[in-house]
């Protein structure tokens, strides 16, 4: 059963054995946004099997039959060629969306998976708004609806010829950019990246992984303006990029998926977002990295009297600094602090979205990174008082500065 969710008419939850989903109303299309884990079987392949039949039975309860994406948490990364065969099985080639496996272990030990999936119902009348679905493979699915397409593109890792964190990550995003341009769409339109790096945090050589990546991306991004185009008239930006997240990984290399938005709507909105309270990543001191990390903190995407805000990996961080250091309920509180801040009406309209806004109610679903199992209540202890009923995947991960022991993200439905 779903229950809308307060004060938000755009937003309505619900929850069966095995799988927690939201569906946002884009005016006519839903779209559906699910977290599904085992609930039988001992065995990896009973639990996969399982995982996927709660997927399926959710999708079937809010009649939504197309995914368009899944990000498939693996306790053992060595598990996705039997993840792959699995959903060959169930859903025939044709069917599987973009995908990419990401090497963190669920915080619930007993799950070998946790699958989180976007999906639609495509149209199958006249009366309704057209719905299109094209999958182009496990690296591209594109979603067409109301004059707007999104493009979903994962699971891009680097080639084995290339040696090293800054020239495997220069290489993911090469080959993102190559599958982001063979299916129609250019670059800059891209709005959101995940980046998942093993040992983001260890010294290579005489620096830090997650200093290379940052200085790839940085190389990589030189010169590019991103989603210039969807920028509200006569409000003021600077430097532009994507929302993303930048999340340690149990596995060795990096993995990397993105989005993409093209319209040619009057009213798209496409916005990258920046914290009043936090300086903006691209500005932090060189003490940090010495190529700063080119994201934004969030990015808002408004069309047809919807708005939706993707937010960012965010931290315990104010200004630039670490807070609560130590104290895993306080960082955890501080973050939601920062994301609640982030998303406010009043923050959105300093960035010249005007008539939308969210609380932290208003999460359609959430990723809740925890750096190490002793901290797991404490984090989980402060989510569930602050962010009921919402959807939550709880995965253990290396945060990017060794004192951060929890990272969150997640995408708000907002109100006007």
């Amino acid at each position: 059963m779903l229950e809308p969710c307060k004060g938000n008419q755009t937003l309505r939850r619900g929850r069966l054995d095995g799988c927690a989903f939201s569906l946002v109303d884009k005016n006519g299309v839903d779209l559906f946004y699910g977290l599904a884990s085992s609930t039988k079987g001992d065995d990896t392949r009973k639990q996969i099997f399982s995982a996927f039949e709660n997927l399926e039975k959710a999708m079937e309860e809010v009649d939504v039959c197309a995914p368009v994406k899944l990000d498939i948490f693996l306790r053992e990364i060595g598990d996705k060629q039997l993840v792959r065969a699995i959903m060959s099985e169930m859903w025939g080639d044709y069917l599987v969306p973009t995908t990419t496996f990401i090497a963190q272990k669920p915080c619930d030990e007993s799950k070998a998976i946790v699958i989180e999936a976007i999906a639609v119902n495509p149209s199958d009348d006249e009366t309704s708004t057209p719905v299109s679905v094209y999958n182009q493979g496990e690296h591209a699915t594109i979603l067409e609806y109301g004059g707007v397409s999104l493009g979903f593109f994962g699971g891009f890792i680097p080639g084995e010829e290339t040696v090293g964190a800054y020239a495997r990550s220069f290489d993911a995003f090469a080959k993102m950019r190559a599958e982001v341009e063979s299916n129609g769409f250019l670059f800059p339109q891209v709005y959101r990246t995940w980046l998942y790096q093993g040992h983001i945090v260890l010294e290579e050589g005489d620096t830090q992984r997650y200093k290379e990546l940052n200085r790839a991306r940085s190389d990589f991004f030189y010169g590019t303006r991103f989603i210039e185009r969807w920028l509200p008239k006569g409000v003021p930006h600077g430097t532009l990029y994507p929302a993303s997240t930048g999340i340690g990984a149990d596995d060795v290399d990096i993995a990397m998926s993105c989005q993409t938005f093209q319209s040619d709507r009057e009213d798209a909105l496409v916005v990258p977002i920046e914290n009043p309270n936090q300086t903006p990543a691209f500005d932090y001191a060189e003490f940090y990295s010495p190529k700063s990390p080119k994201f934004s903190r969030a990015c808002a995407v408004s069309y047809n009297d919807r708005c939706s805000v993707y937010v960012s990996g965010t931290a315990s961080i104010v200004d630039q600094k670490t807070v609560f250091i130590g104290d895993p309920a306080g960082q955890t509180n501080q973050t939601l602090d920062n994301i609640a801040a982030l998303i406010s009406g009043d923050n959105l309209k300093r960035h010249g979205i005007d008539r939308f806004g969210a609380e932290l109610s208003d999460l359609a679903l959430a990723r809740v990174y925890v750096k190490r199992p002793e901290y797991f209540d404490a984090v989980r202890g402060v989510c569930e008082k602050r962010l009921p009923g919402v959807p939550l995947v709880y995965t253990y991960a290396d945060v990017c500065r060794d004192d951060l022991l929890v990272e969150v993200e997640g995408i708000a439905s907002c109100k006007e």
